[in-house]
């Protein structure tokens, strides 16, 4: 409660001291995941009004308008998100979701299916609204956390059809840089200018993967949209699964498979030393039909969410207890074992994450491989 009330104190104290600054300001960014452009965004700041497009690519092409409203003092009054299908692509050619700030309340309508969600959300004062990948509402804490100074500057932002806001924590680095702590996202980290204005931004590392740069010149969003329209980029990590029979055990695992598009993964996207998804979105399952014997540890019938540690001197398979939950989820308590792999360099690279089941030669068991990258992470098992 003590945290909660400090957060929408600086965040009421930020909003009024805002300055005439934060006036007519604009700008466009290019956002990319590896090699592949992912959005093309531009924006407008007046005293009053942020106001914006954005052509996105996954995991069909959309065309999104949206329009912040704020209040005299710098508070938001209403956020307005209209999305175009310009893709052709299965769903309503256009979807509107608004949501209006009023005391300690968010109270949004968004669309849902052929109907319409009505939700309202309680929230600190000075909370702004945020949809996934709009870097101007990034840039707008980031000058706002400027013109407060200091060391740190926190803040909350309701994502766009959440029941709870998220906790942003932005701290400097030098004159030029700052991390902003993004919920469950991670840690970004920003080139910005003296005012807070977002210059380029890198999500590496953290479950936003993309590079974020500032750009010059005017942006066709008319023609970019229907450029964008015939190349799609489809689902970034699609799910998929494997099922295989081996030795009287029927073993299966879902999990979805995120791709190199150019990236270093090992080290860089997936960082060494921390606990990975093994793959993306929800966390990886596991399920087996009979008790196993996995590199000498039993691991009992049943079903588990699968994690890997990455490192440079070796990786290391976990068993958790817990499944059902997002990939960001990770519960250390729940783990039923940590067991070594085996890892090699492959000639070739594995463009997407790839999990396979492979039965050794004489029946009595098999291999669990993760290859992705030059790299492949094995691990014997054979029927307990």
């Amino acid at each position: 409660m003590i945290r909660r009330r400090s957060v929408a104190r600086a965040a009421v104290l930020v909003a009024l001291l805002m300055p005439a600054m934060l006036a007519a300001q604009g700008g466009a960014f290019i956002v990319r995941l590896g090699r592949d452009t992912l959005a093309l965004e531009r924006y407008s700041r007046t005293a009053d009004r942020l106001e914006g497009e954005q052509v996105a690519r996954a995991p069909s092409t959309v065309h999104r308008i949206f329009t912040v409203m704020f209040h005299p003092g710098g508070a938001v009054e209403r956020f307005e998100l209209v999305e175009h299908n310009v893709s052709g692509a299965p769903g309503p050619a256009e979807s509107k979701a608004t949501v209006d700030f009023a005391g300690d309340s968010a109270i949004s309508t968004l669309p849902d299916g052929d109907s319409t969600l009505h939700q309202r959300v309680k929230v600190p004062p000075g909370t702004l609204p945020w949809y996934f990948q709009n870097y101007a509402l990034l840039e707008e804490i980031a000058r706002r956390a400027r013109s407060a100074g200091g060391t740190r500057y926190t803040t909350t932002l309701l994502p766009l059809g959440n029941t709870e806001p998220w906790t942003v924590t932005l701290d400097p680095i030098g004159r030029d840089s700052m991390t902003i702590l993004l919920g469950s996202i991670g840690r970004l980290r920003a080139r910005v200018d003296e005012r807070g204005t977002l210059l380029g931004l890198s999500g590496i590392g953290t479950t936003m993967q993309v590079t974020v740069e500032r750009v010059r010149g005017p942006l066709d969003f008319a023609a970019l949209g229907k450029s964008f329209a015939l190349r799609s980029l489809g689902p970034l990590s699609p799910a998929d699964s494997v099922r295989a029979s081996v030795a009287g055990a029927v073993l299966a695992v879902r999990y979805s498979r995120p791709s190199m598009r150019g990236r270093v993964i090992f080290g860089s996207a997936v960082p060494w030393n921390e606990v990975w998804r093994t793959g993306a979105n929800a966390a990886t399952v596991f399920e087996t039909s009979a008790d196993l014997v996995v590199a000498g540890t039993t691991v009992p019938a049943g079903k588990y969410s699968l994690w890997t540690i990455p490192s440079p001197d070796g990786w290391k398979l976990i068993f958790n207890r817990n499944t059902g939950q997002w990939g960001t989820a990770y519960d250390a308590q729940y783990d039923f074992a940590r067991i070594a792999m085996t890892v090699e360099r492959l000639a070739q690279p594995v463009e997407q994450f790839t999990i396979a089941i492979a039965p050794q030669r004489d029946g009595r068991g098999g291999v669990l491989r993760l290859e992705w990258e030059r790299t492949r992470a094995s691990i014997p098992f054979s029927k307990k």
